[in-house]
């Protein structure tokens, strides 16, 4: 009886150890697959202004990324593409008073597939921004040469509300970005850095932003600091990151504390000589979204597929 017992325990405890090694062991990563975060830097490029402010010529430096917009209609493979940054690097804002600078020249560095960098000229005509003053973004119909090593973020990748309700993604989820790091930018090629934290509050009430104004922002626990305005946030549903990662939004500043630890906004194309409380603001996929699809480039993005399209008939 007793033998009999402990050979159940003993079958028991097998199966026990069976099943919790084949929950523990993971399976083996893909070498030829590069990790998530190297991804992530190759999205990035270094938004480079150089402004008028009455007499003074002013170096400004932020982030910027790539989308890729998708149709059905296109050929495979291909897609309308954009450069999405903040409305206040755009627009080399004066800050504290929100107020856009003259631009003398705009450009992005990026890098090379032959291991070096180089820099495009922006056409500052072609920046757009929302109606809404509360959103801190802007974007540009753009053009990539072939030699750039840039990867795109597809906005089927994009971590709408209805994403993250249906993939449970709330207070907590895991998030990396990836931005300018302008203590080491890097002399032969663009030298971004990925940061990790956690989404930290999805305010359900207006929230004032970067601009001065009311509106719709996340907010993470994530250190951000100077030249990461405009860096693309992504967010993954589980901390396993089995479900892969998704652009919650693009950095737009950050609360730091003052003299008195009053909590106060700043945008992060300038340091403020405050302490950093660690919480980033995000501006939500969704407004990049809208403002990708409002008419002024719609329009032009409907023409084109239509004329591929006729091409391709």
């Amino acid at each position: 009886m007793r033998q009999s017992s402990m050979l159940a325990v003993f079958v028991l405890l097998t199966s026990f150890v069976a099943r919790a090694q084949g929950v523990l062991v993971m399976p083996k990563r893909d070498p030829s697959i590069p990790p998530f975060g190297v991804e992530l830097k190759r999205t990035v490029v270094n938004v480079e202004l150089q402004c008028k402010e009455g007499n003074l010529s002013i170096s400004e430096k932020g982030t910027g990324f790539a989308v890729a917009y998708t149709d059905p209609r296109l050929p495979k493979g291909t897609y309308v593409s954009y450069l999405v940054t903040n409305r206040h690097v755009a627009e080399c804002w004066e800050e504290p008073a929100h107020r856009p600078r003259d631009i003398q020249s705009a450009v992005i560095r990026a890098n090379t597939k032959d291991g070096s960098s180089r820099s495009l000229a922006l056409d500052l005509r072609s920046w757009h921004v929302p109606a809404d003053d509360s959103v801190d973004l802007a974007v540009m119909p753009i053009s990539l040469p072939e030699d750039l090593a840039i990867e795109l973020i597809s906005v089927d990748d994009f971590a709408t509300k209805d994403y993250m309700y249906s993939n449970q993604i709330a207070e907590g989820s895991p998030i990396l970005l990836s931005g300018y790091f302008y203590q080491f930018p890097g002399e032969r090629r663009l030298q971004s850095i990925v940061r990790q934290g956690i989404l930290s509050m999805i305010p359900d009430e207006p929230q004032k932003t970067t601009t001065g104004k009311p509106g719709t922002v996340y907010l993470a626990d994530v250190h951000i600091f100077l030249g990461n305005s405009g860096s693309p946030v992504m967010v993954s549903p589980d901390s396993m990151h089995v479900g892969g990662f998704h652009l919650l939004g693009v950095v737009s500043g950050y609360y730091y504390e003052d003299a008195e630890f009053n909590l106060e906004i700043a945008t992060t194309v300038k340091g403020a000589a405050n302490a950093n409380s660690g919480i980033a603001m995000i501006v939500p996929a969704d407004l990049l979204k809208s403002l990708l699809d409002a008419p002024e480039l719609k329009g032009p993005r409907e023409a084109l597929i239509l004329q591929t399209t006729r091409v391709k008939n």
